[in-house]
């Protein structure tokens, strides 16, 4: 345990670390003394390769070997005629995860064979995707321990997911998207997929309205949240990636709580102060005259002080841009570092 004085040395030194930003992450005081009071868990996505119920337990040691700790969640995507029994490659897949230590975190593509394009919602609040979510629910029930689970992620985009509220009739769409959602959850509960535990994953701000306009617009992520009832986790999603999406090089905590994000994560914790929070994906890109290993040491810095997040899952793959935790030195560096900390864990609960 620490000291008083300690804990008071490790909270001047995030503050510090905050106002110095950039910097370079591998040389910062802040990682003399264990950055998290609590327990803290990290995962990844760690690419399609790795993926693949034949390949993700040589990823996961891969991962684990790059930064010192196996991922405690790996995060995988699933379209809903996906098989998660023990036959399935989805079950394969998931099953091969948890035998290598990670728990699974299943980002929930609401397509499936025969689904429309448009109007995706109402043909799954139709019950036209039940018997495939009863079948997934069955081959998910057989998994031992806990399996995460983000439906229809990234709701309140602008980007092609047949679910997102443009596509589902625009301010009719969250209360459709809410209905599907508690579909999906009521479909697994009777199936008897206690163990699988429910994310509600918005991106950060209102990519409709370009600037911050809160509960005033119909696509705020607000109104797209199932009830408290049918959501385990909160899972934002949010990245600094200015070649990718234009706009200036941001910090961690102008991504997820500055004004044109809706101050999304400050907003949650005061929304919900009884629903635990697990950044459901974040990455930032390499720029010029940036350093990418002290925007790491930043985001942490600020997860430590929002006590409401107890875990973070990092996109971990080339896509948009170079988003991979081993994209330089400095940043494979501040990641190792972070890693290091007692109180992040590499296995969940």
């Amino acid at each position: 345990m620490f000291s008083h004085s300690a804990r008071v040395r490790a909270a001047a030194m995030a503050v510090l670390a905050l106002a110095s930003f950039p910097r370079s992450a591998h040389a910062d005081p802040l990682f003399d003394a264990p950055l998290f009071n609590r327990p803290f868990y990290i995962g990844a996505y760690l690419g399609d390769t790795d993926t693949r119920g034949e390949a993700v337990e040589s990823g996961i040691g891969r991962f684990a070997r790059m930064v010192g700790k196996r991922p405690a969640f790996v995060k995988t995507f699933h379209d809903l005629d996906v098989d998660f029994s023990d036959r399935g490659w989805g079950g394969q897949l998931v099953r091969r995860t948890v035998a290598a230590g990670s728990t699974p975190y299943l980002a929930l593509d609401l397509r499936f064979r025969g689904a429309p394009a448009r109007g995706l919602l109402d043909a799954i609040n139709a019950g036209r995707a039940d018997a495939q979510l009863a079948r997934m629910a069955r081959g998910l029930a057989g998994v031992r321990g806990t399996v995460l689970m983000a439906p229809g992620w990234e709701m309140n985009g602008r980007w092609d997911y047949a679910w997102q509220g443009i596509y589902n009739g625009e301010a009719a769409a969250p209360a459709r998207y809410v209905a599907a959602f508690r579909r999906i959850v009521t479909i697994f509960r009777r199936e008897g997929a206690h163990n699988v535990k429910w994310v509600f994953s918005p991106n950060v701000g209102n990519p409709l309205a370009r600037r911050s306009a809160g509960p005033s617009h119909w696509n705020w992520y607000g109104h797209y949240y199932p009830g408290d009832a049918f959501v385990d986790y909160l899972g934002p999603h949010g990245y600094n990636g200015p070649s990718v999406w234009g706009g200036a090089y941001q910090t961690f905590a102008t991504v997820f709580n500055g004004r044109d994000s809706d101050n999304i994560l400050s907003d949650l914790e005061a929304r919900y102060p009884r629903k635990q929070i697990i950044i459901g994906e974040f990455a930032s890109q390499e720029a010029r005259g940036f350093d990418k290993g002290a925007w790491i040491n930043e985001a942490f810095a600020t997860l430590r002080q929002h006590r409401n997040v107890i875990g973070a899952i990092w996109f971990h793959t080339r896509k948009e841009a170079d988003w991979r935790i081993d994209s330089s030195r400095a940043s494979v560096e501040a990641f190792r570092t972070v890693m290091r900390d007692p109180n992040v864990r590499d296995s969940f609960r």
